[in-house]
């Protein structure tokens, strides 16, 4: 198990700026795989910079649920969805407090791991627990930042994904970066 880095809370602030559309839009990126009613997870989600357009996209009948280890990403996301109207299809979970992955055995359709994977020090039980999580057939999202991730280690995390159960998939999120589909 690597050490733990965590991104200080008060820099979430940058990841939710209006300018960052340029580089990831999370409609161009997420919209031709969610469908409304979806149950989705943004694994990592600091202050929900893809949670509220995933909020969205799933509409009144879906469900994002919002996974971080720290409270105060989660207290700022929560006050977002407020604002964007999104509060009723939006669960905040923080890991360590009540993140208990067996509640969601086989419920998932889609999971985004943007920006995160990096910073998880147990990758074997995060992949494994996402596995679980996930309904057959359906998909996860992998990126991570280039630069900050050195592509070896992005593709150790994705051994570690396929150890898990999870399949590469072909087709690529986005154009640039590091970045894949896996499949269960």
């Amino acid at each position: 198990m690597e050490k733990q880095h965590v991104c200080p809370w008060w820099l979430g602030y940058t990841f939710i700026l209006p300018i960052r559309k340029y580089q990831h839009d999370p409609q161009k990126i997420l919209a031709p795989h969610i469908k409304p009613g979806m149950k989705v997870m943004d694994y990592g989600t600091a202050m929900g910079y893809f949670s509220i357009p995933l909020a969205q996209m799933v509409g009144e009948r879906g469900m994002v649920y919002c996974i971080d280890i720290q409270e105060k990403m989660l207290k700022h996301l929560k006050k977002r969805a407020i604002k964007y109207n999104v509060q009723n299809n939006v669960t905040t979970i923080l890991v360590g407090k009540n993140y208990n992955p067996i509640e969601l055995s086989n419920q998932l359709d889609f999971v985004l791991l943007f920006a995160v994977v990096h910073e998880v020090p147990d990758k074997d039980k995060l992949f494994r627990e996402i596995y679980s999580m996930l309904k057959p057939g359906c998909k996860v999202l992998f990126a991570e930042p280039k630069g900050h991730v050195k592509p070896d280690d992005f593709e150790n995390s994705l051994q570690i994904a396929q150890k898990s159960g999870f399949k590469r998939m072909d087709e690529k999120p986005m154009k640039k970066g590091l970045n894949v589909f896996l499949l269960k």
